[in-house]
């Protein structure tokens, strides 16, 4: 059955609503991430891809054209009118990091939804938010060694609370049936069962 690749207003609704959860949600991280960066300088990346999670899980579930960016900009600007402590930069870390996942997704013609394809996605958005952090300042004055290892677990990071968990909450989702007419579960039925 062919489907449309624009998104309608059932789906652009999901998508701004749990964009809005995941946005307060971003909001309350930022607080774990200031925590964990006090006890263990450097440690907050491991949580980093929590960031990335609103567009992981919002394409995975529609999987249409624009999905991914619009949940992560909409997440990010519901983090920061609760005063999220980055203020407009939250925005344009937004802006960026939905359009990496989003490439991901389009390099795909948003036709695969895998795991392999959310872990790219999540690591993409890692990387996109490497660039805006150095020229944020937040990173540009680490040892290169410092810096390296911020890579690595951001990556790990984004791959893991981005991609794996983005699928698994659309899953456990999915199995709710309150996902039976987007295309996460559509494209299940079409598929038919695997053995």
């Amino acid at each position: 059955m062919k489907t449309s690749r624009v998104a309608n207003f059932r789906e652009i609704m999901i998508t701004v609503i749990l964009s809005m959860i995941c946005g307060v949600a971003y909001f309350g991280w930022g607080f774990l991430y200031n925590v964990l960066d006090t006890a263990l300088p450097g440690s907050s990346e491991l949580i980093y891809g929590l960031w990335f999670v609103a567009s992981i899980l919002t394409a995975y579930i529609v999987q249409k054209p624009g999905i991914a960016m619009l949940s992560e900009v909409a997440a990010s600007f519901v983090e920061m009118i609760f005063g999220g402590q980055w203020g407009l930069s939250t925005l344009v870390f937004g802006l960026i990091q939905g359009a990496a996942a989003e490439l991901i997704f389009a390099g795909f013609r948003y036709r695969t939804f895998n795991m392999g394809t959310v872990i790219l996605a999540g690591m993409a958005s890692a990387a996109a938010s490497l660039p805006i952090d150095w020229y944020q300042g937040y990173i540009s004055d680490v040892t290169t060694g410092v810096l390296l290892l911020k890579i690595v677990l951001r990556l790990i990071s984004g791959a893991i609370f981005a991609g794996v968990l983005g699928k698994v909450v659309g899953d456990l989702l999915a199995k709710t049936g309150v996902l039976n007419s987007y295309q996460v579960v559509r494209s299940k039925l079409d598929r038919g069962p695997s053995f």
